[in-house]
């Protein structure tokens, strides 16, 4: 299509006519070099969103519910070992193996039982009344977050978001972020049942996006999940490392997500 067609079909589609919507039109026709990718898939937890520190406040929050005559230190202990999950119980979530609410409980036994703190399951509503209002009000998108999705979109890829968490939880990040209309594809542990590493979840992640596998980027903060798994489902993997330390002699791709775009453009 010429670019004459191109403005034509844009002005005839009721587009406000601006420098951006060129630039925009350009790139979506390819003028200005070939679109890097058809797909993005964007991981939620720690990529988009600063969940590591939401799960802190909160897990503080309900140890203080549970638990008000501790002291601050054994409360910080537990929330830290919550959030570590020293024996791996969120993997048996995304396995399948748990439910939400079972994983949840398994983790806070763990962590009250290795911080010296009585817990019984009665006490488990309990938790939920000082967690889940902590962790909603500590919500906070990381601020490179919505620039990367934005210039993804203006090369006309689509993005899809694929995270381990739960349905009402995403639903409930995404909502009090503001940002639960930007993204129609969204794809939950709940969709399929299982999570990442599971190769169903990265190809169910393309078929919403409408892309093949090939043709698709992963981006995560999990090298084994986001990245490693992505390769193994046949899409291509791009790491975020804040931290920028890499780990086991993998070296991060990007360690902001304002490298994102020119990433893209090189070979994964």
């Amino acid at each position: 299509m010429e670019l004459t067609d191109l403005v034509g079909a844009a002005v005839r589609g009721g587009l406000t006519w601006g420098t951006d919507t060129v630039a925009r039109l350009r790139r979506r026709a390819g003028f200005d070099g070939p679109r890097p990718c058809d797909g993005l898939i964007l991981d939620i937890d720690d990529t988009l969103v600063d969940t590591d520190a939401a799960l802190r406040t909160a897990a503080r929050a309900a140890a203080l519910e549970v638990w008000p005559t501790s002291n601050a230190t054994v409360r910080e202990g537990f929330a830290e070992l919550f959030l570590s999950d020293p024996e791996g119980v969120f993997g048996r979530y995304t396995a399948g193996e748990l439910r939400f609410h079972e994983m949840r409980k398994a983790r806070i036994a763990v962590a009250a039982e290795r911080s010296g703190l009585l817990w019984e399951a009665r006490r488990y509503r309990r938790f939920c009344s000082g967690f889940d209002p902590a962790f909603a009000a500590a919500q906070h998108l990381f601020s490179d977050a919505m620039p990367a999705v934005e210039a993804a979109e203006r090369w006309g890829i689509a993005v899809v978001l694929l995270t381990n968490s739960s349905s009402p939880a995403t639903r409930m990040k995404l909502q009090v972020l503001g940002v639960s209309d930007r993204f129609e594809r969204v794809v939950t542990t709940d969709t399929l049942g299982v999570g990442k590493p599971d190769p169903s979840v990265f190809l169910h992640a393309c078929e919403l996006a409408g892309v093949a596998p090939e043709a698709c980027v992963a981006v995560g903060d999990n090298y084994a999940n986001d990245v490693a798994a992505a390769r193994d489902a046949g899409l291509r993997g791009l790491w975020l490392d804040r931290s920028g330390q890499g780990a086991g002699g993998e070296p991060p791709t990007i360690r902001s997500l304002a490298e994102l775009p020119a990433a893209l453009t090189r070979a994964v």
